[in-house]
């Protein structure tokens, strides 16, 4: 049941936890200044894509949105799972349209964290008011950005900085190891990102998923340089493609084929396509498919990506 927004505010007032008696901060986000408890303890998470960021600050989570990439049993984010059984993390239900606003009113959370790239941050930022009628509504901004600005930005926010630097130098350490224990495919290599074979998408080479490859010694080429007219889709991390240029796009001597869902367009698929099958990535059998957490990930999906990078390219 979705509630209106009158009954929101009523039921909100009446249930919410009694902020007045935490010590509180005030802070600067995207969406002006609030005031956050500065030892939150009910933390709602709307969007799963940002949920590592928060676990990477040390945090429980009592609740996060189902996850719809690499999902457990449960609904989290395989990458994220560990440190959500081990807070005994609930899941909250949504769907395409919205919250359920009576689900997250009824976990009485002293801290909501929302926003963030994908359809969760659009439709955070359309019930933002509504959210903030419920508790301290932490906004992460909805365009394309890389995990490391998102958990800088939630870090200050939180007062989680050592936190933040610990999970950044962890990372570097790792980009180290795997870039030196991999062998690199021909180069320079373009991302593919798979929805149906017949509408390709690249992946800009300024985003996230290229940079995390560009990280560990790859080549990225300039794909978004060579088509600048080309219109970005969704929130501006992904350009489609048409038929006509795709050979032009996907020119790269290695494409990373990035899955949209577990039904995405796969490699067979590109080779019995009459327009894909002739790209020489396709025809030299060097296509190499990631799964779906490696695009628009967090610090745990980016740890999770560098495992894969290091296991398929092993030298």
């Amino acid at each position: 049941m979705f509630l209106s927004r009158t009954i929101l505010i009523l039921s909100a007032a009446a249930l919410a936890t009694p902020l007045a008696a935490q010590d509180m901060r005030e802070v600067e986000t995207v969406r002006g200044t609030i005031s956050v408890p500065a030892a939150p303890q009910r933390i709602l998470v709307l969007n799963p894509a940002i949920a590592g960021s928060v676990y990477a600050l040390g945090f429980d989570v009592l609740g996060v949105v189902q996850s719809t990439r690499a999902p457990t049993e449960e609904g989290y984010s395989s990458v994220w799972a560990e440190p959500a059984r081990a807070a005994g993390t609930q899941v909250l239900p949504w769907n395409f349209e919205g919250f359920n606003f009576e689900e997250i009113l009824g976990h009485e959370p002293d801290l909501i964290v929302a926003g963030g790239q994908g359809r969760p941050g659009f439709l955070a930022d359309a019930a933002y008011d509504q959210l903030s009628n419920i508790a301290p509504t932490v906004f992460v901004d909805t365009t394309p950005t890389v995990w490391q600005n998102e958990l800088e930005y939630l870090a200050e926010i939180l007062g989680r900085q050592d936190e933040a630097d610990a999970a950044i130098a962890a990372y570097e350490d790792r980009v180290a190891e795997v870039g030196a224990a991999i062998a690199l495919p021909p180069q320079p290599t373009v991302f593919m990102l798979s929805i149906e074979v017949d509408n390709p998408y690249f992946l800009p080479e300024d985003t996230a998923t290229p940079l995390l490859f560009g990280d560990v010694g790859f080549e990225l080429d300039p794909v978004s340089e060579r088509f600048p007219d080309a219109e970005a889709a969704s929130t501006g991390d992904s350009v489609q493609v048409s038929p006509e240029i795709a050979t032009e796009a996907f020119s790269a001597p290695t494409i990373v084929l990035v899955p949209w869902s577990a039904e995405s367009a796969t490699v067979a698929d590109l080779e019995a396509n009459p327009i894909l099958s002739r790209l020489p990535a396709v025809e030299e059998g060097n296509v190499y498919t990631v799964p779906d957490y490696a695009y628009r990930f967090d610090y745990y999906g980016a740890l999770a990506t560098l495992d894969v990078i290091e296991e398929t390219f092993a030298r």
